[in-house]
C-alpha cells in the first residue's frame, strides 16, 4: 500500500489555488486536481499491510496543539531555469515542527529524510520546458490566506491512469501533554 502523511487543505484555499492554477499555461504542464491538494509531511512509499498498525501506533505518539498555516507566494522546484514542480508556499514554524515530529516517530521504520521539510501545495508538474517568469513575478509575494491545523492524516495513494486517488487511512487529532 502506497502511503504518505499529510495535512488537509480547506475548501476556501483550494478554490484560491484553482483560480491561481487557471493562470498557468495549458501546454507543458500537468496541473494538479485541487481536490487532491494537501501538504505532505512525509512520503512513506510502499508499506506492507502488516506494518500499518505499527505506523498508526507511531503516529499516535505525535503531540501538537492547533496552529495556523499561512499560504503565500509561489515558487518552483528545483530552480527557475529548470522547473519540475510549480507550488504555492506555506508559512508556519509549527507546521515544520509537526513534520519533524512525524519524521522522528517514523524514522526507525522509513529512515530519515535528508532534504528537510519544505511545506507547499503542488499546483503543477512540468512535462516540458515552460516560461513561467510572468506568473512567478505576479504571484511571488501574494498572500492567499490561512487556516488552522488541528489534525493530520495517514493517506493511501492509488495510482490511476487519470491521476492518483487518495483516501484517508487514519486521522490523528490534536493532542498535547499538560
Amino acid at each position: 500500500m502506497r502511503l504518505f502523511v499529510a495535512v488537509e487543505i480547506p475548501d476556501l484555499i483550494k478554490e484560491m489555488m484553482e483560480e491561481l492554477k487557471a493562470e498557468l499555461p495549458e501546454k507543458g504542464l500537468n496541473k494538479m486536481n485541487v481536490n487532491n491538494m494537501h501538504i505532505t509531511l512525509k512520503f512513506l512509499g510502499e508499506v506492507d499491510e502488516a506494518k500499518i498498525g505499527e505506523v498508526k501506533a507511531a503516529l499516535n505518539k505525535v503531540e501538537f496543539t492547533p496552529f495556523k498555516v499561512q499560504v503565500n507566494g509561489v515558487g518552483v522546484f528545483p530552480k527557475e531555469d529548470y522547473i519540475k514542480v510549480v507550488w504555492a508556499g506555506t508559512e508556519s514554524v509549527e507546521l515544520k515542527e509537526l513534520a519533524e515530529k512525524v519524521e522522528d516517530v517514523l524514522s526507525s521504520m522509513f529512515g530519515k529524510e535528508e532534504r528537510g521539510f519544505s511545506g507547499h501545495l503542488t499546483l503543477a508538474r512540468v512535462k516540458r520546458k515552460v516560461d513561467l517568469k510572468e506568473f512567478l513575478g505576479k504571484h511571488k509575494e501574494e498572500v492567499f490566506g490561512g487556516f488552522v491545523v488541528d489534525k493530520f492524516l495517514l493517506m493511501k495513494s492509488v495510482l490511476q491512469k487519470g491521476g492518483p486517488e487518495y483516501s484517508v487511512v487514519e486521522e490523528f487529532e490534536t493532542k498535547y501533554s499538560e
